[in-house]
Order: structure tokens, then sequence, then C-alpha cells
């Protein structure tokens, strides 16, 4: 029975994930976010990377003044949190009769004057609304702050680019107000970030000694320090990687999943079966993670939860990445904790409290992490902007904190800005919240607590505090994790991407398309019976939350990939298409799952209200385990 749903279901055995990915004729048909210059499909109404609509511009083409703009369009910013963004930098021009004017020679005097005081409004707006970007936009928007170049030497370097990510925007008031370049000099100090100007950038690499085994991070300053993306023994040339590396994000991904597709090792030459318990999934989990061979590490995976049946098709692998996931990032755990603005996970300073192995946990959650992009398996894993640079080796600065703590960010950005800071009492040590609810004072440097900050020092402490929370504190566990990780995919691979296209490597899209679910759903038997009607009905008044529950429901994973509802897979890789059955109501009272398949079973209701209550349900329900069935 299952064996002939699938091949109603699946495509041809030989479409797999990477045929679909590289043959995506989506990719020729890209548009370029505003906000962040990241390329997303055409079918997008927002940006895939930060959210932002597709209509956004910084500037209208008309270079109307931000009053006249916002007079039409609403100006109101979206949460920290929001996916996708609904607030307006500038709108398109719309056709308006009352903005035509003719020109005289009576009106022609005046025109100078008129466009400098429009030139001046419009670059205060400017101004206004690129200090409004929520969190999700400004990571985005900064991902082009730090280039790599050559040096005379042909060697690559990192550079950092002043303006990084407001050259169009200076551009495009400089044509439309007929300005020289120096007229906007105001506008370019006025719009770039302090902490992007006035601190110092640091790169981290791992470095492994006898006494770090697992790798210790070693920082220095980034201006100036090599920024090569492979090691000299590599496969890949550094020319080549910087080629993927300007591509758009579609192109790079479907090299990465090529490349890992050629290191996947046939099923008949050896699987990894991993034999869990529930009650005691996060140690069973990481020590069998840690006990796997090199020869193992891209062998197919297969899960088995003690005391049950359930013979894993793929179902079982997905239920598992999403059970480690709530476990591993869960703050209780004590690995990592949730940052300040809740947007990211950062790892815990303090995890030697939560197991004295903390370090070999944080190794096995950089295979599991691994093992996900392997498998192109989705995880709810949004890991802080900082960790994310560490793995790729990408520059750090002061405006990063922002991410981290943004209190902490503002008092030691105020702490640099202003003075008196003698009477604030402080001095070169730091308070380090326990699991055990005590704090432990911890000097930044070598009596520390003896040492107090003044007016000609703070820097320096600024700059203490600032490491110690994004790298200092957390050096042997991110070494672990790195090292996890890039035991399973090469850091060649991955250093193609910056570290807000990671986070969607490795979280895909958070918004869910309901037309692209539509388009690429199959159904099993009845296609035009009244239950499927009311199943759509149904999800088009679901919340992006409650599509996502049922996405996990029935496929085992809540997240879409970033191609879209046509790149679902089973776990051999294999596409799988989103499956619908109608049922009889007496075989199964409530919608049924096979998340190995990707399908759901709906019982041929007498109304749509029954149904509605029936999907409720189910969504809301914690549901783990597998049958036979």
């Amino acid at each position: 029975m299952e064996a002939s749903l699938l091949r109603q279901q699946a495509l041809p055995e030989t479409m797999l994930r990477q045929d679909v990915i590289a043959s995506d004729q989506d990719m020729n048909n890209l548009w370029e976010c505003e906000v962040c210059s990241f390329k997303s499909y055409d079918a997008q109404l927002t940006c895939m990377l930060c959210g932002t609509d597709r209509s956004f511009k910084l500037i209208d083409k008309t270079g109307r003044s931000g009053d006249d703009a916002t007079s039409e369009y609403s100006m109101n910013a979206p949460s920290s949190t929001s996916s996708s963004t609904k607030y307006m930098l500038y709108m398109e021009e719309k056709e308006n009769p009352l903005t035509r004017s003719t020109l005289n020679s009576k009106t022609m005097p005046s025109r100078s004057i008129k466009s400098q005081v429009s030139s001046k409004i419009n670059r205060e707006f400017l101004k206004r609304k690129l200090s409004v970007l929520n969190l999700r936009q400004q990571s985005a928007r900064r991902r082009h702050e730090w280039s790599r170049k050559r040096n005379d030497d042909g060697e690559l370097i990192w550079v950092r680019k002043k303006r990084f990510m407001d050259r169009k925007a200076l551009r495009s008031l400089r044509t439309l107000d007929g300005l020289r370049s120096q007229s906007s000099t105001s506008l370019r100090d006025s719009i770039l970030s302090s902490g992007s100007t006035n601190s110092v950038g640091i790169v981290s690499r791992v470095v492994v000694s006898p006494k770090n085994p697992t790798g210790r991070l070693s920082l220095e300053s980034a201006d100036g320090a090599l920024a090569k993306r492979c090691s000299d023994s590599s496969k890949f040339s550094q020319d080549e990687l910087e080629q993927v590396g300007s591509l758009p994000f579609q192109q790079k991904h479907a090299w990465f999943v090529q490349h890992t597709a050629a290191m996947e090792v046939p099923w008949e030459y050896g699987h990894v079966l991993l034999e869990i318990e529930r009650d005691n999934l996060l140690h069973d989990s990481c020590e069998q993670l840690l006990w796997a061979m090199p020869d193992q590490f891209h062998q197919s995976l297969r899960i088995k939860f003690a005391n049950e049946p359930g013979v894993d098709a793929g179902g079982l692998v997905r239920e598992w990445f999403t059970l480690m996931t709530k476990e591993v990032f869960d703050d209780t755990t004590g690995l990592f904790y949730r940052s300040g603005n809740g947007d990211g996970l950062m790892i815990n300073p303090s995890s030697a409290e939560a197991s004295v192995d903390h370090l070999m946990y944080y190794q096995a959650i950089g295979r599991f992490i691994g093992r996900a992009l392997f498998e192109g398996i989705l995880i709810d894993a949004h890991l802080a902007l900082p960790v994310c640079k560490h793995i790729l080796g990408i520059p750090i600065t002061f405006s990063d904190l922002e991410f981290v703590d943004n209190d902490l960010y503002k008092n030691l950005k105020w702490l640099r800005e202003n003075t008196g800071v003698e009477s604030l009492a402080l001095d070169f040590t730091v308070n380090v919240d326990q699991m055990s609810n005590k704090t432990k004072v911890v000097d930044l440097v070598p009596n520390g607590s003896n040492i107090s900050v003044t007016e000609e020092n703070k820097i320096e402490y600024i700059s203490l505090r600032f490491k110690w929370i994004v790298a200092t504190s957390i050096s042997l566990q991110l070494g672990s994790l790195m090292q996890g990780l890039f035991s399973i995919i090469p850091k060649e691979l991955i250093s193609v991407f910056d570290h807000q296209e990671l986070e969607l490597l490795i979280c895909g899209i958070p918004d869910i398309d309901l037309q692209d679910w539509k388009t690429h759903t199959i159904y099993v038997g009845e296609r035009d019976h009244r239950v499927i009607a009311w199943f759509w009905n149904i999800v088009r008044e679901f919340t992006n939350e409650q599509r996502a529950r049922l996405l996990q429901f029935t496929t085992g994973s809540a997240r879409v990939p970033v191609q879209g509802f046509k790149a679902l897979t089973m776990n051999d890789g294999r596409i799988c298409l989103f499956a619908i059955q109608c049922v009889s109501a007496d075989e199964c009272l409530y919608p049924r799952a096979h998340t190995c398949f990707n399908r759901i079973d709906l019982p041929r209701y007498s109304n749509e209200k029954d149904l509605q209550i029936a999907l409720s349900l189910v969504i809301q329900m914690e549901v783990t385990g597998f049958t036979i069935e």
C-alpha cells in the first residue's frame, strides 16, 4: 500500500533534491531587496532574507520629499521579531496629477531653492528611516560591511567598506537632487552607524593544541587580517570559492548541495543507526554522534526510539531533528540562551555548570547542525549573529553586540560618547550570571578589580567588555562547536555564504506561501472532493504559526525549503511532494499524518466546521512516536 502511494506521490526516482535545485529555472528570475541587496525569487512578495516588502524603496524615483511621501503611506515600523516587514521606506511613485506642474519662466527662478529644500528633507527622512530598521533587517543590511580583497602580495585580506550599504541611497540622492558629491558629506556622516565607523573589528580562527584538542578561538584585529576561505590542502581553489561567493544565494545553494550530495555514502556501503531513549534524548544522541567514526560521517542516517515499533522511512529522522533542536537550545539545558532581544541563540559562558563534559556536548551539537545541513533538514536554530560570524570567520564589530545584549550595547555606546565615567565607579571586571542564580566576578585584565575605568582607559574597557561577550567568554565552547560542524561539512563549503545566508541555509524560510503550497500539492485518489476545498479554505485563514504547525504535523518539519514546496523530499533525498488523501471517517476520526511521505489523510467529514475543529486540534497536540503504520 505504502509503496503504491509513494509511486503515485514521488517524482521519477532519479529526481533528487540536488537535481531540482540545480535545474531550478526560477534562479534566472530574481529581484533585489532595497534594504539588504539579497535577490529573492520573483514570486516572493517579501525578501527571503530580511522580510522587507518588494515594493519598498529607500527613496522614490522623483526625489519627492519625505513629508510628501509619508503623507500617502503608513510609517508603522514592525517589531524586531516580525517575519515580514509592513512599513514603508519609500514606495514607487504613483501617478498623481496633483504632483505634476507646468514649468514656465515665473517658476524657474525658485526651482534651485526648492530642490535644495527638498534635498534636505529627503536626507533627514532617509536618516530617520534607516534608524527604524528592525534587527532582522539591520543584520541582513550588514552583510557587506567587510569584503575580501587581495593585497600587494596577492593574499586575500579583510577590508572594511566605509558606507558599506548606503552608497546606493547616496547615489540616488545625488542624482535626484543634482548636487555635487561633497554636498552629501553631512548625510554620509548622519546615516552611518557610529558602531560601524568608530570600532575595531575582530576576526577569529580555531587553533587546536594539545592543551585544547577540541580547539580554542584565537582573536586578531580584522583590518588586514588574512581572509582565506580554505586551507592550503583544500581541493578548492581560492579563486573558485571567491567566484561562487559572489553568486546569488540560490546558485551558491545549488553548488553547496551538489558537493554535499557527492559526499553521500550509498546505503549498501553502510548506514548509521542511532538508538535513542526518548527520556534521555540529548545524552544518548550526543554520545552516539561523538562515537561515529570519520567513515560514518556521511552515511545514511536512521533513528530508532527504544521500545517503539516505528520503522524509519524518514519520518523518525525528521522527528529526531525537531526534538533535538528543542532540547539542545532550551534555556533550561544550560548550553544556549536567548539573546537580550530574543532573536538569537547565544552560547552560555557558564555552560560548565550544566555538565563537566559541556565541551563534548558542543562538539556533538556541531555535528548535529552539520548533519542537518548535510541532510537538507531545516531546524529552528537561529544562532546569534556573532556565532554565525565566528563559524564563517567573518569579522565581528562593536555594533554586533546589539544582537546579543542590546542594553549593554547602549550603555557602552553611551559610555564611549560621553564624559564623566569616573562617577560610575566602574572597574575592569564583568559580572557573570551562574545557573545557580549566583553571580561570579571575572577580571577582564589581571587584577582588574583594582583598576578603575577612567576617561583615559575607557576605550580599552569597552573593547574588553565587547570581546568578552562575543568571543572570550565562549572561546572553548565555540571551538568545540566548530570542530564538530566542520567534521561533517568542510568549512570551504559554507565559506561562500554570509552570516545571514547561513541562517537561511540552516532554518529555511519562516513564512509559508499558501499559493506555492497549493501549486505543489498532489492528490491521492479524489482531487475534487469538497473536503479538499474545505482544507484549503481553513489553511488560508490560519496564521503563519498555525500553518507551520500543520506542516510540522504532516511532514515532520515546520520550515519550507528555500526553493519552496517543490523541493520537499523523503529522507533519502528523493523529491516527495506534499500529498492529500481523502479517507472514510470510519477509517480514522481525525486527520492522520504520514511524515515519511509528506502526506495527510483527511476524513470525509459532513461539514467544514468539523474539519476545522479537527485540524485545530491536531496542530495543538504534541504528537510524537510512530507505529508500524
